[in-house]
């Protein structure tokens, strides 16, 4: 198989470009798996897991989402305060992926949306019926949950990146000094309490070089950006919020008690199914390819994409 080359898609004369590799190099060659990176990974899937997706008859689709390497970012006047609390930020950003996904001609498509992105997902799901499925890896709804964040340091950092904009300055320039001195270090102290993790670290080490790298050129707008919509209340999940949208949610095992049964409750709150893979935290559906395609093949209810097609304005 091809190796995994970027290109740049431009989705229309004022609406900007994605940065995307496509496992094959075109789209067509087999039902498109779209993946949506975390603020920590904006990197391809490994080529061991694409190789497996396609032995599975699922074609790889990364995107590097806006703000990030050559993906065009989104307006600095979207990622002010008001912008953020309101909800223009993520739903202007959805919309960039629904021209995306437009532009490339997709169809029966599957998301696999990781950490961060998923409150983009959240919306995307909602206004493109192009999208087959979808499975949200370590999505965080409305749960208060900062105590699973380790090392104590990177919870801290968290805290500091959206409580003021003095506290992001600080928090992004100890991060990038961290990343600087040894990137592979940086991420490996992150994702120490996980075996499964680590590993994949050792395995794709030229992967976190490049990650490293990107982190470096990611503003700090962006960031803050990311952490607020993830880390702050979101008014949209409500309970019905994806009543109608063929979904699933998947964590690692090997996680904290505390996540497992936060996970438990919103994803019993909002009707989603949960699956649980056995190596892997953050980082479990590129850990236990298997399992994650165990929760795109499962049967689940689906209901018209009508049904819920006013939800994303009545949240």
């Amino acid at each position: 198989m091809t190796a995994r080359r970027f290109q740049t898609v431009s989705i229309g004369d004022q609406a900007g470009q994605f940065e995307i590799m496509i496992y094959g190099e075109r789209v067509g060659l087999l039902p498109p798996l779209m993946v949506l990176h975390s603020i920590e990974f904006p990197v391809p899937p490994s080529a061991a897991f694409c190789e497996q997706m396609w032995a599975n008859d699922l074609q790889v689709i990364f995107v590097r989402r806006a703000g990030y390497g050559n993906s065009s970012a989104l307006p600095d006047i979207l990622l002010e305060d008001a912008p953020l609390k309101n909800g223009a930020a993520v739903i202007s950003e959805a919309a960039m992926l629904r021209r995306l996904i437009s532009e490339l001609n997709l169809s029966d498509l599957k998301l696999l949306a990781i950490g961060s992105a998923n409150p983009i997902a959240y919306r995307l799901v909602q206004i493109t019926p192009e999208i087959d499925r979808t499975v949200f890896v370590n999505p965080i709804f409305n749960q208060t949950i900062w105590e699973v964040f380790s090392p104590v340091w990177f919870r801290v950092m968290l805290r500091q990146i959206i409580s003021s904009k003095s506290g992001l300055n600080v928090a992004i320039r100890g991060m990038k000094l961290l990343i600087r001195r040894d990137p592979i270090s940086y991420y490996k102290h992150i994702y120490e309490k996980n075996l499964g993790d680590l590993e994949y670290v050792d395995n794709n080490r030229m992967d976190y070089m490049e990650a490293g790298r990107l982190a470096l050129e990611t503003s700090a707008r962006q960031l803050h950006y990311e952490t607020q919509i993830c880390l702050s209340h979101d008014p949209m999940l409500k309970d019905r919020f994806f009543d109608g949208i063929d979904a699933a949610v998947m964590i690692g095992e090997q996680t904290t008690d505390l996540w497992r049964q936060e996970m438990k409750r919103e994803t019993d709150r909002l009707g989603l199914p949960l699956f649980y893979a056995p190596q892997g935290d953050i980082f479990c559906a590129y850990v236990s390819p298997e399992t994650l395609l165990r929760a795109f093949q499962s049967d689940q209810p689906r209901f018209a994409f009508a049904n819920q097609s006013n939800s994303l304005k009545s949240g």
